[in-house]
């Protein structure tokens, strides 16, 4: 396991959106293969189109986005998917620390719902 650096900053973020609804989707950054920073956020309304917009055609990111869930009892709930983004034309080395940093960064941001990759 890669360890990566997170700021409070960037944590703070994560919890504002996690605890409180604040955005739709948070795209998370590695700076320098050491520091994990917030590149954007989505406003709670956005759609999953403005989110995969957001991403980078040649870089790879983590992504954390809200998805909203109907059960089939019609209970409404809120499930955290987490995201491994990493297109095809990232540069191979980039896609080796996100790879590497994945599961220390999940450490510090606690619990998703689900993965994809």
């Amino acid at each position: 396991m890669f360890s990566l650096d997170v700021p409070d900053e960037t944590l703070d973020v994560y919890k504002h959106f996690k605890m409180k609804g604040a955005y739709k989707w948070v795209i998370f950054k590695i700076e320098s293969k050491e520091k994990v920073t917030v590149e954007s956020t989505g406003e709670p309304t956005s759609t999953f189109a403005e989110f995969a917009e957001k991403l980078p055609k040649d870089e790879a990111r983590f992504a954390v986005y809200d998805m909203k869930v109907e059960q089939k009892d019609g209970c409404k709930m809120h499930k955290l998917i987490f995201f491994l983004y990493a297109p095809d034309s990232a540069d191979s080395k980039d896609k080796f620390v996100y790879a590497s940093g994945k599961s220390g960064f999940k450490s510090k941001i606690g619990s998703v719902h689900k993965e994809l990759q």
